[in-house]
């Protein structure tokens, strides 16, 4: 990667932060200019991101992280075949430089490290100098009989009747459009809207177009008059004129999608005049507006597993003398236990953040951080409260968390929400650490 600026400029240490792998700095006996250079330069890239992560805390209320300024919240959908994908992302605020950079987020070839039951992606804007990771937890979609019973539990269909598909097969109807799938309807080199005729001259009589519906393998077909269709960059239609209808594959499967999803990730940002800044994000699609509000009526105990990831950064010196410095990504396991409320308790949430791996996988020993109680307020699903932990040095440090709940596990009265998603971070002397969690009812 080219670096065109000063590499001792605060820009060009973000962008460090930004392109290179979690790596150290340091000693070491009769180093070559070579490893100079580059103990040097991942030096400056662990610094720059303490010197971030130390400014979004120092900038809050109360010494609270602050990574709010400027926002970014991606908005994760799951894809009948099991994948989430990012559809928009939206950018609010303003950063610390004081103007945003503006532009398109792109997704980029070198995915994060997995986490077990999370899709991970990777996107970069502005010359790669700025970086979003996002997990999303997306089960894999329910495979059932192509039915109409089954066909009505998908978001996108509703009112089917009978027991099976008529032999004539589905008409479509415009609502269908988000779960067909076909890369027969139009040719490869066609671009827009392509017609073909089912009258007249006869060439496109009884023409059938191989595709997917809602994951289930079939037949398109056109019939009564001229139909059109519009294919939009995945071959999935924008637009579908005229009366067309789908017959299913003789035992031919739909594949009921995991609508409700949790994201995860965190965003290192270069404003417009270079200034570095970071946030950590999380949240939830699909689920019922509200459900994750807790009432005075729900009580006892209840546990929430799930998984974490975020960025580290420590700095060791000695006599005003950096002597190492390391910096990175991390992946952890996340839990939380809630305790409702009680005849004698106000309710409350704490939780850990522990087993953490770096990008490679390496156990990172001795870190954990633990999520002191933080009070729950009925009608209400967020709660905050402060943190404290250790990153191995033995030496402890402070910071803050926060979450929200999602979701209702089960259907009667005062169920308890079914998922969690939040924030954290800890400041040491010379480390810190910041991620964001997401966690379902055990």
């Amino acid at each position: 990667m080219a670096l065109h600026c000063n590499p001792t400029t605060t820009f060009c240490a973000a962008a460090l932060i930004l392109g290179l792998a979690a790596c150290g700095g340091g000693g070491g006996g009769g180093p070559s200019p070579m490893t100079d250079a580059l103990d040097a330069m991942v030096t400056e890239r662990a610094v720059a991101l303490a010197e971030t992560l130390e400014a979004a805390r120092t900038t809050g209320a109360d010494g609270a992280f602050d990574d709010t300024r400027h926002m970014v919240a991606p908005s994760v959908v799951a894809m009948h075949d099991g994948t989430a994908a990012i559809v928009d992302v939206t950018e609010t605020g303003t950063p610390r430089g004081g103007t945003a950079r503006g532009g398109e987020f792109a997704e980029l070839e070198n995915a994060p490290r997995p986490i077990a039951g999370w899709t991970g992606a990777r996107f970069g804007r502005g010359d790669a100098k700025e970086r979003l990771v996002v997990y999303a937890d997306v089960g894999a979609p329910e495979p059932l009989p192509f039915s109409p019973e089954n066909l009505n539990r998908l978001r996108e269909v509703s009112g089917l009747t009978g027991e099976t598909v008529p032999a004539s097969g589905l008409t479509i109807v415009p609502a269908w459009l988000p779960v067909i799938r076909s890369t027969s309807l139009a040719p490869a080199d066609e671009r827009g809207s392509v017609t073909y005729g089912t009258t007249g001259s006869g060439a496109d009589e009884g023409r059938v177009f191989a595709g997917t519906f809602a994951g289930a393998a079939g037949m398109y077909g056109c019939s009564g008059s001229a139909c059109s269709v519009t294919l939009d960059d995945r071959s999935a239609p924008a637009a579908m004129g005229g009366t067309w209808t789908f017959v299913p594959d003789s035992g031919a499967t739909v594949k009921i999608p995991d609508y409700e999803v949790l994201h995860l990730g965190w965003w290192l940002e270069a404003g417009a005049d270079g200034a570095p800044g970071f946030q950590t994000f999380a949240g939830a699609t699909g689920f019922p507006q509200g459900s994750g509000n807790v009432t005075a009526a729900m009580e006892g105990l209840a546990t929430y597993a799930g998984a974490a990831a975020g960025v580290y950064a420590t700095v060791d010196s000695s006599g005003g003398r950096i002597t190492s410095a390391h910096s990175g990504e991390f992946t952890a396991e996340a839990t939380l236990r809630a305790h409702f409320f009680g005849a004698q308790d106000a309710g409350s949430v704490t939780g850990e953040i522990g087993s953490f791996q770096d990008e490679a996988g390496r156990p990172l020993e001795g870190w954990r951080v633990i999520l002191n109680a933080a009070p729950l307020t009925a009608g209400e699903a967020a709660f905050a409260g402060e943190a404290e932990g250790m990153v191995g040095t033995g030496t402890s440090g402070e910071g803050s968390w926060e979450g929200r709940f999602h979701g209702t596990d089960g259907a009667e009265t005062n169920a308890r929400p079914s998922h969690a998603t939040g924030r954290f971070d800890l400041h040491f002397p010379g480390a810190h650490l910041a991620g964001a969690f997401g966690a379902e009812k055990r």
